[in-house]
């Protein structure tokens, strides 16, 4: 029983006060060596490419929506409109989930944002491209 002179230091214990947020999250990128417009500029070229696996990896799902010969014509119609709308819900998820102003927010407005913004744009755009090449290879 915590005793009234030492009830602040029993309440400290019990209901600590919150953390300031430890958002400074930046995945490792193949640009990590690089900095200020050189990492910017790595990121940029690194997120075209990812955007283009993004973009083979969704025309390969399609694809292979197309090749199911086990699914009836109207069956893969619903499917390639399901499939695009989990796409476009995704990329509405990213943007939202990479937003600068998020981003800056979690970064304090630092430095650091841009090169966080990018770097959360890429991780996601390259773990969406995975996805569906893991996803529609066994079809």
């Amino acid at each position: 029983m915590c005793k009234p002179s030492t009830l602040f230091a029993c309440a400290a214990l019990i209901c600590p006060a919150p953390l300031p947020a430890a958002a400074q999250w930046a995945p490792a990128t193949s640009c990590d060596q690089d900095a200020g417009y050189e990492l910017e500029n790595c990121l940029k070229d690194a997120i075209a490419s990812a955007d283009a696996s993004l973009n083979a990896a969704y025309r390969k799902a399609l694809s292979a929506i197309e090749a199911d010969d086990q699914t009836s014509v109207d069956d893969k119609a619903s499917w390639t409109a399901e499939l695009q709308a989990a796409e476009r819900a995704w990329i509405a998820f990213r943007d939202a989930n990479c937003k600068f102003e998020l981003i800056g927010a979690e970064w304090h407005d630092g430095s650091g944002t841009t090169s966080a913004q990018q770097a959360c744009v890429l991780a996601m755009t390259l773990q969406r491209a995975d996805e569906l090449t893991r996803r529609y290879s066994a079809n």
